[in-house]
């Protein structure tokens, strides 16, 4: 609901127990937050930490960086169950930007998303040997927008990428380099703010 008039329903994805961040961004002012319960009867609102974050120019405190152009390490090298979540915004006249998910110990690109905005072409692709490979374009319905926010989230399972854009399922990628255990980086560059990255 907003100013007290309901306003959408929205079905639950992931368990409650998953959950333990809430972040606003934008170009918006936060007054207060409050978290209330129904099951305690007469329970005061409980207080939450907030971390004030400018992003009108990119600019963020310490530990909260995300400059683009990103190279970040994965919580853990690559493997079957991984997932990479990243969360941005495009930029207002943006021509394309990249995510690439790769070795630190060699030029391989496992995975090489690119979406171009100004066809509505999102490239896939791998890096391999010195060499890129078959570039992969077909899709259904491409999801960027110019000044649009997303979440996007990159699932590893044992014979593809399975590639997400917020919540709506996008894309599969096979596998072409099979060492996923090399595959220990994140990387982010193009016309895009980045706000969160996050892997399990």
């Amino acid at each position: 609901s907003v100013n007290k008039k309901h306003l959408l329903l929205y079905n639950h994805r992931i368990s409650f127990e998953r959950i333990d961040t809430l972040g606003i961004y934008g170009k918006v002012q936060i007054k207060s937050i409050e978290f209330v319960s129904k099951s305690v009867q007469g329970s005061q609102p409980s207080s939450v930490g907030v971390t004030k974050m400018n992003t009108e120019n990119g600019e963020m405190p310490d530990g909260l960086q995300f400059a683009v152009p990103y190279v970040g390490k994965l919580v853990s090298a690559l493997h079957p169950g991984c997932t990479v979540a990243i969360k941005g915004e495009v930029n207002k006249n943006p021509k394309s930007f990249t995510i690439n998910l790769k070795s630190s110990d060699s030029k391989d690109i496992a995975l090489h998303l690119n979406p171009r905005l100004k066809n509505k072409v999102f490239v896939r692709n791998s890096y391999l040997h010195d060499s890129w490979g078959e570039e992969e374009k077909e899709i259904t319905n491409f999801p960027f927008s110019p000044g649009m926010y997303f979440e996007l989230i990159i699932f590893c399972d044992a014979h593809q990428f399975k590639v997400a854009v917020n919540g709506v399922h996008t894309l599969e990628y096979k596998h072409r380099f099979k060492q996923l255990e090399k595959i220990d980086l994140l990387e982010v560059i193009g016309d895009v703010q980045l706000l969160d990255v996050r892997s399990w």
